[in-house]
């Protein structure tokens, strides 16, 4: 209808009413809508993002690990029920997002503007949910209401036609066109915005998306709380005959039942869109209940007076003194002088540059037996709608797959980034379209731009530098020093010793010269003297070696081995490192920042020991060989972790705790870059001063995952793959120039020729 002035359902006009001598029509509302169809198509414009839309057919591999949404069972169910689409990886799988934010911060608190993105799931793991890939399809002006379903059906309508009939697209990867097709796999939104994109209420009795209808609430302390979850305990469990320490009730009856698609379909189309209402997250509701934050726990008076009506735990029970009734502190409450030393702990707490959280795999039994746990600790009010759905999160991972696919948290910043782009304040919406266009326009083009940087060929943060060409290992790491120390630190001459001999025995190419040279020590010396006079002889031994091999113009030969041998010529220090996208920084830099990056992890299973070394960096060496030859070292204070020797180290619940206090190996601290993993230290209170709980990292945009070499269809394990080095720059050939080598008709737009001798193209 976009040629009429007037609904033709309700004749209401199509633009305000204005005086008569106005020549411009003002709209009474703005549609922004950005098709969908050429930004997928456009995917398939280049050779490395069409080769990547393949990724999770060709290169994934499947061994039951969930690393990509397409090891989730939703993921293979729809391949099953639908063979045909499955049948051409090119067929994109999409994921909606939405939320809504306020333009005007806290000027203006009834505007709110809703974008709808879409972001595709073929990609690999580095590049799934990256802003690069991001397509911005509706934004919704002001608070939509009910209205929602109205403003999303341009996006419906060609998401059906994706599905039914696809779009002719052309791929460079292949140089063919085919016909593409999409499909929706699931939307990510917060609880308030799922509510206003399904329609189900998640507020008031029935507020769980997945049990509906057949979920455990009540009325208690003023508000509506979700229980039950004994439910989802084995038929024989001895916590099902328990009445006093949960909710009074015996509980017999079996966990709410699946439902099928067709009846979540059908309960749909009855309901009505309902506005949301608040939430509060897990974290607020644990930390603010212990720690008996006023306005976030839910150890309230009405949670103790809904005790006594229940006739349950009475020890929670108002304390009445005379005409008085007094909330006396909870058991599971800290008292004054432990929330002292529980926010002591906290501010103590220093997480590493770049640090993502990981959240915990629980299996579906031990949150059960949590949240069962927690019922027979906390009030009913302690039991929001958030801490319901806690129950639901491992059915939804094995579903959908890893949970950094479908959270929040990169929407989130997306839309603080495109709070920062309203330039008119009187117009947020026009002005954050305006610049979403110019944003895509560029983030295209800069796959074409050489020597220029660009989203896709922009350093990391923690830049390591990359791999080096070099056929010796210890030469070829991917690590970069920084922070040069000057002469600050000396390094000796039986340091640099030291240094070249771990240096030499962590070669993997030289391992024949030194197992020779170790049989010959045994032949010539006895049992206790081989190790000393294998270290003591073999750098020089192994220098004549080679020596042989030059003048004999052996053809196993070469100047790094020749460089290797010669041994360092001098060392640089450094009080930093990049190495494999992580920053390093030495203890004495470190401990004055509120980061900490001086952990350090070697894993054991080597042939000398198979102990797990704990330590803290002190610094950074450069060992410099002949020709430009270099090997980037770490010196190490190594934490004492000897199993032979007693309370070395402590586990609890399966937290290792390391002694600080205690070292070993302080004759030989040296590792190669490499090696080392970062971990963090916590303090361990119950094990007491000096004593440090040991936690491994995760860190953004460096990823650990296999991939399947096409060749043989091996697997070819990728470790540390980085964003800077996947996203290669297109303009490194000149071949993958967007040369469409099959005609093709726009709808509704005329055909035009053009000689082939007048192309230019300006870059």
């Amino acid at each position: 209808h976009e040629t009429l002035d007037t609904c033709p359902i309700c004749n209401e006009s199509r633009f305000k009413m204005t005086s008569q001598n106005r020549t411009t029509k003002i709209p009474q509302k703005v549609m922004r809508y950005l098709p969908l169809k050429p930004r997928l198509q456009r995917l398939y414009m280049s050779t490395h993002t069409a080769t990547d839309m393949r990724w999770h057919k060709e290169k994934r591999v499947d061994d039951d690990v969930m690393r990509h949404p397409a090891d989730g069972e939703a993921w293979k169910e729809f391949d099953r029920t639908f063979p045909e689409f499955a049948a051409d990886p090119r067929n994109v799988r999409l994921g909606l997002a939405t939320d809504g934010f306020n333009p005007y911060g806290v000027l203006n608190q009834h505007h709110s503007t809703w974008p709808i993105l879409a972001f595709p799931y073929n990609l690999p793991p580095w590049k799934c949910m990256k802003k690069e890939y991001m397509m911005m399809t509706v934004l919704i002006t002001e608070d939509s209401g009910r209205s929602i379903d109205v403003y999303l059906r341009p996006l419906v309508d060609e998401l059906k036609d994706l599905w039914t009939n696809g779009v002719r697209t052309y791929d460079k990867s292949t140089g063919r066109m085919f016909t593409l097709r999409a499909a929706v796999m699931w939307t990510v939104n917060d609880f308030p915005a799922y509510a206003m994109v399904s329609g189900w209420s998640t507020k008031g009795y029935m507020a769980c998306p997945v049990c509906k209808e057949d979920v455990t609430s009540g009325w208690h302390a003023g508000k509506v709380c979700y229980l039950g979850h004994r439910r989802w305990l084995p038929w024989d469990h001895e916590w099902r005959e328990k009445d006093k320490e949960f909710d009074g009730n015996t509980e017999r009856r079996l966990r709410p039942r699946e439902w099928s698609g067709d009846e979540i379909l059908e309960q749909l189309n009855r309901l009505d869109f309902a506005p949301f209402g608040k939430t509060k997250n897990v974290f607020d509701t644990l930390v603010g209940t212990i720690l008996d934050i006023e306005g976030k726990a839910k150890d309230t008076i009405k949670a103790r007076l809904d005790l006594e009506r229940m006739g349950i735990r009475r020890g929670l029970w108002m304390n009445r003194d005379s005409d008085k009734a007094r909330r006396d502190l909870a058991f599971f409450s800290m008292k004054p002088n432990d929330q002292k030393e529980f926010l002591k702990f906290v501010s103590s707490v220093k997480f590493p540059d770049g640090y993502a959280s990981n959240i915990a795999r629980c299996l579906r039994h031990d949150i059960v037996q949590v949240l069962c746990k927690f019922e027979m600790i906390f009030p009913p009010a302690f039991f929001t709608s958030m801490m319901r759905v806690m129950v639901h999160l491992p059915e939804e991972a094995l579903l959908a797959g890893p949970v950094n696919y479908r959270w929040m948290y990169p929407i989130e910043r997306l839309l603080g980034e495109l709070k920062k782009s309203i330039r008119n304040r009187a117009k947020p919406e026009g002005s954050i379209i305006e610049a979403w266009v110019q944003y895509e326009s560029l983030t295209f083009c800069g796959m074409y731009l050489k020597d220029v940087e660009t989203v896709f060929n922009r350093p990391q943060r923690n830049n390591d530098g990359g791999m080096r060409n070099e056929k010796l290992s210890v030469f070829a790491q991917s690590a970069r020093p920084f922070g040069d120390l000057g002469r600050g630190e000396s390094f000796s001459r039986n340091d640099m010793e030291v240094a070249h001999w771990f240096v030499l025995n962590n070669c993997d190419e030289i391992m024949a010269y030194l197992d020779e040279h170790e049989k010959m020590m045994k032949r010539e010396h006895p049992s206790h003297l081989v190790a000393r006079k294998h270290r003591e002889l073999f750098p020089q031994w192994f220098f004549d070696s080679v020596n042989k091999l030059k003048s004999s113009n052996s053809p196993t030969f070469s100047d790094e081995l020749y460089n290797l041998a010669f041994g360092p010529i001098r060392a640089e220090l450094f009080s930093g490192c990049n190495v494999n996208g992580v920053k390093f920084l030495g203890a004495a830099r470190d401990d004055k920042l509120c980061t900490q990056n001086s952990g350090v992890h070697v894993p054991g299973g080597g042939e000398s020991t198979d102990i797990d070394f704990y330590g803290k960096l002190t610094t950074v060496v450069q060992l410099l060989y002949k020709d430009r030859y270099q090997v980037i070292m770490f010196k190490c204070r190594w934490f004492d972790t000897n199993p032979n020797r007693a309370a070395s180290v402590k586990i609890d619940h399966g937290e290792l705790s390391v002694n600080i206090n205690r070292t070993w190996y302080d004759d030989d601290p040296y590792i190669l870059a490499n090696m080392a993993s970062q971990i963090v230290y916590l303090d361990d209170p119950k094990a007491g001063s000096g004593w440090k709980v040991v936690q491994k990292m995760d860190h953004r945009n460096v990823y650990d995952i296999p991939e399947l070499d096409q060749s043989d269809n091996d697997v070819d394990n990728v470790a540390d793959q980085r964003l800077e080095s996947s996203m290669e720059n297109d303009a490194e050939t000149l071949r993958d120039t967007n040369v469409i080598q099959e005609p093709f008709q726009i709808e509704g737009v005329s055909s035009i020729e053009i000689p082939i001798q007048s192309i230019t193209i300006d870059l």
